[in-house]
């Protein structure tokens, strides 16, 4: 009876609100679960589909709902990170012709960064501290074992010192495997990046939502879900709505042309 009167709820706020309301309504923990249960989102298995050794590629597409997300797992062992400044994720990716390249730390409309990006050990973009950040640092002293990884709630943690590479983004939407759901629940394009227990797999998921009649794109709790459902212990929420990019092998694979110009990005090739 409750699911039947939060369901009636729903189609009467659909009907008469307003236009933006419609495109991208904002819903309670109840209102998500009866529309967007988990199971229509997460796959029961990821059928992983290899791109090169060491990284592989999972491609999501559900019309009913409807939606579409890309996720990529990497071996950090066998891989070198690479990044940029100054130029979108697409040219970054054809520059490079790295395996993958994703769009990282939110920026200001005059295209400056609005938080950490640490490249080499080189601090080049101040930390934010309300915000999170991924960070990498090389994992033997030959330089040939790859990297390990860490995800921070806080760009201000002191131990980021320790990190090569750093790139900023939100908020945590996964910790030590527990989704967070103190977010506003509103689907929108997204990209994220979620760990293994061990920081030695990484997960990259991009989720489609400017178009909204071929994806609505996920909220923040929902993008948590699938990270622990693709084995992550730990994910964050990087800069998402017009932003979201994905590259592999030098081409984007989203469905629909991205316009932005990010201000940073960062990838991966394999050794």
């Amino acid at each position: 009876m409750r699911k039947l009167f939060v369901c009636f709820s729903l189609s009467f706020v659909f009907l008469f609100a307003g236009c933006a309301s419609l495109a991208r309504p904002e819903l309670s923990a109840e209102e998500e679960a009866v529309l967007y249960p988990v199971a229509s989102y997460v796959p029961e298995f990821f059928d992983w589909e290899e791109v090169c050794h060491g990284i592989s590629r999972f491609d999501f597409d559900n019309s009913e709902i409807p939606l579409i997300y890309h996720a990529v797992k990497i071996d950090l062992t066998l891989a070198d990170v690479v990044c940029s400044r100054n130029e979108s994720t697409a040219q970054f990716a054809a520059l490079t012709q790295c395996a993958v390249a994703v769009n990282a730390t939110p920026f200001t409309r005059s295209g400056q960064l609005a938080g950490i990006h640490k490249e080499e050990g080189e601090l080049l973009s101040q930390p934010v501290s309300r915000y999170g950040a991924v960070a990498f640092k090389v994992a033997g002293n030959d330089g040939d074992c790859g990297y390990v990884a860490r995800i921070f709630a806080s760009q201000a943690d002191e131990e980021i010192e320790d990190f090569d590479y750093a790139f900023g983004g939100f908020f945590v939407v996964l910790r030590d495997g527990l989704v967070c759901t103190e977010f506003i629940r509103r689907g929108d394009s997204r990209t994220g990046v979620g760990l293994s227990a061990d920081g030695k797999t990484l997960y990259l998921l991009v989720v489609e939502g400017e178009r909204l009649d071929q994806s609505r794109g996920l909220s923040y709790p929902q993008c948590g879900e699938l990270f622990r459902a693709m084995g992550c212990s730990d994910a964050l929420e990087l800069d998402g709505g017009s932003s979201s990019e994905l590259c592999i092998n030098g081409k984007s694979v989203l469905s629909y042309k991205v316009h932005t110009r990010q201000s940073n990005s960062f990838g991966f090739k394999v050794k």
